[in-house]
């Protein structure tokens, strides 16, 4: 099995997988890992990457431009966990916080009409017992 990278450069892989959580795992053993480093930290290369097996259908990956971490398992082997920018764990938790602010931001800002909407209930209705009063007198 071989990945294809976008600038023609070719890795013999041993399994590609895109885990739950968006990441793409590719598995190897035929490079070491700051070759890796150097060629999955390149977003040019990573942009799109064709992965073929024995002349079977060709997996076709795009957008996979960020590299999150190499893994290293047992007997050599070692997996490159790529996501798609913005995508990533981090980039997922910051924007999740920046909704939470801003849900939090409206709601103050409702919470705040609400008060001022029972103000003028309460102002009303004294208005509307003083009336009364005038029209039973």
């Amino acid at each position: 099995m071989k990945i294809t990278f976008n600038d023609g450069q070719e890795l013999q892989i041993q399994q590609v997988t895109e885990q739950t959580d968006g990441a793409l795992l590719i598995k190897t053993i035929s490079a070491h890992e700051d070759q890796l480093k150097t060629l999955f930290s390149d977003p040019t290369t990573t942009k799109r990457m064709s992965v073929s097996e024995r002349d079977a259908d060709t997996v076709v990956y795009e957008n996979y431009t960020k590299l999150d971490a190499i893994v290293k398992y047992t007997a050599g082997i070692l997996g490159v966990l790529m996501y798609r920018e913005g995508e990533d764990p981090d980039s997922r938790i910051a924007g999740l916080e920046a909704r939470l602010k801003e849900a939090e931001e409206k709601n103050t800002n409702l919470q705040s009409r609400v008060e001022k909407a029972e103000e003028k209930n309460e102002m009303l209705e004294g208005c509307i017992l003083e009336m009364s009063e005038t029209v039973y007198q």
